[in-house]
């Protein structure tokens, strides 16, 4: 209820995208621009998870976002409850892996904030993981490239500041989730690097943005996570 009023008293709730989904037609004039493919990890909570992110995806697929519009993660696809259908899957609550309802959905935002990132939209809201819980090994996304959701505390929102409309678009395989930005036209996609160094509270991800290769890289966020459980 606090975000809800803070929404309303900024102006921000105005301009949310809300859950219109482009027709058959319209569909045809959106082609993917920019994609992103990551594994789904094999754990004991897998099949749990696909089945929530199918759910969430549901409310995000193909819905137009026009220049100025906010999209929210939270507000397009609620609250993710039993009654929904969510199942429990993994989450990381106070730095520990456990099971709860709607777990899993942090990949689905974390491709969303790269996929932002990469189509040069502006982040409003992102919150990283406190701490690793990966190795290189296991890792299917850079660290630093995540962005964690709890449903009335912590949401994802980027700011729709291309000239273009654009559309989400996704695909669910047995072992691999794709996430594509969609456009009826062109638009650039910036290369993205996450730039690791170990520091004295752990390890720290300077993420930056390559504008050209005449110019120096952009310094878009700089995250610090503690050491690996």
């Amino acid at each position: 209820m606090q975000r809800l009023i803070a929404d309303v008293s900024t102006g921000q709730h105005s301009k949310f995208v809300t859950f219109r989904p482009l027709d058959d037609c319209q569909q045809q004039l959106f082609t993917p621009q920019i994609a992103i493919v990551q594994p789904i990890p094999a754990t004991t909570l897998s099949e749990n998870k696909k089945h929530n992110l199918a759910l969430a995806i549901q409310r995000l697929q193909n819905i137009a976002m026009l220049p100025g519009a906010i999209f929210s993660f939270w507000h397009l696809i609620g609250e993710p409850i039993q009654a929904k259908g969510y199942l429990e899957g993994r989450t990381l609550m106070q730095n520990q892996l456990k099971a709860d309802i709607g777990g899993g959905l942090c990949q689905l935002s974390g491709l969303l904030y790269v996929l932002s990132l990469k189509a040069g939209l502006k982040v409003l809201e992102r919150h990283p993981h406190s701490q690793d819980i990966y190795t290189d090994a296991t890792r299917f996304a850079p660290l630093g490239a995540d962005a964690t959701v709890v449903y009335g505390y912590k949401d994802f929102r980027f700011e729709q500041t291309l000239a273009v409309p654009i559309c989400l678009r996704f695909e669910m395989g047995d072992r691999e989730i794709c996430a594509m930005l969609c456009a009826p036209q062109p638009i650039s996609e910036y290369a993205i690097d996450f730039q690791r160094e170990n520091v004295e509270s752990g390890i720290q991800v300077n993420t930056m943005r390559l504008l050209s290769s005449s110019t120096e890289p952009e310094v878009l966020h700089s995250t610090t996570y503690k050491s690996r459980l």
